[in-house]
């Protein structure tokens, strides 16, 4: 049974869904950081903070690399594969700040098992395995003369574009979660037409996740409380972000240390 939003205090947690509207959830960067690339971190690969720049995640063989970018326009996230360092991105994913870490987490976990599997360059996965999650959630379906499709969420406020004929360097599929004027919720995702089907699925799968994710009450805007599904959440939530996250990755610099690093 939902609880209304305005009988919660601001400090008070919730379990709240759909998870697309939650919000970004950990608003301290290390910690984000720490849970979005945890599967990554644990699998060997390196991490490093440059000065004045981009939080990096590197692979052990240096042709993928995972970003926070704090100081771009949207202080999003990044993913880059390289078949060539010195060549052009073979494919490149990104997200806006507003993107629940849950969900980056779960494309991010796809992406150590695709690394680890030699997969990151392989479209072999069914286009149908990215859509699928959205219909089995009640998500409606278009498709418009160009054969484009659209697949727009139950609450209308989140659509999933794929696009059937991409230009060279253009985003095979987009995802816009725009909740009217809501700032805190708004988000877009884009994945250009070489990043595999699977690590898209592993996206749209956690998109239509009904399990709810743990937020501060104070965090969830007012005005979205008609579409969010609130309940108090237990001392130890499933989905508590904070109990997921590991330690953090990014201590700040000690007295007379640089800031940057690498472990």
């Amino acid at each position: 049974m939902s609880t209304d939003l305005d009988s919660f205090g601001p400090d008070d947690p919730v379990l709240v869904s759909p998870r697309y509207l939650a919000g970004p959830g950990l608003e301290q960067r290390p910690l984000a950081v720490a849970m979005v690339w945890s599967s990554l971190t644990n699998a060997g690969w390196s991490t490093h903070t440059p000065d004045n720049g981009p939080l990096l995640c590197t692979s052990p063989c240096q042709m993928v690399r995972a970003a926070r970018m704090p100081n771009s326009t949207d202080r999003g996230w990044k993913t880059v594969v390289y078949e060539d360092p010195l060549a052009a991105p073979w494919w490149t994913a990104e997200w806006t700040q507003q993107t629940p870490v849950e969900l980056l987490t779960d494309f991010h976990r796809a992406l150590a098992e695709a690394h680890a599997t030699g997969a990151l360059h392989s479209l072999t996965s069914p286009t149908a395995a990215v859509y699928v999650p959205l219909l089995n959630g009640g998500w409606s379906h278009m498709v418009d003369e160009r054969g484009n499709q659209s697949f727009t969420s139950p609450d209308r406020l989140a659509r999933v574009t794929g696009h059937r004929r991409p230009s060279h360097g253009g985003d095979a599929w987009i995802i816009d979660v725009s909740p009217g004027t809501t700032g805190h919720c708004r988000w877009t995702a884009r994945f250009s037409k070489q990043v595999p089907n699977a690590l898209v699925a592993a996206f749209t799968a956690s998109l239509a996740d009904t399990t709810p994710v743990y937020r501060g009450a104070g965090t969830l805007p007012k005005e979205l409380g008609s579409y969010l599904v609130t309940e108090p959440a237990p001392p130890c939530a499933p989905g508590r972000s904070e109990a997921a996250a590991p330690a953090p990755l990014l201590p700040p610099a000690g007295p007379g240390q640089s800031t940057a690093h690498r472990r």
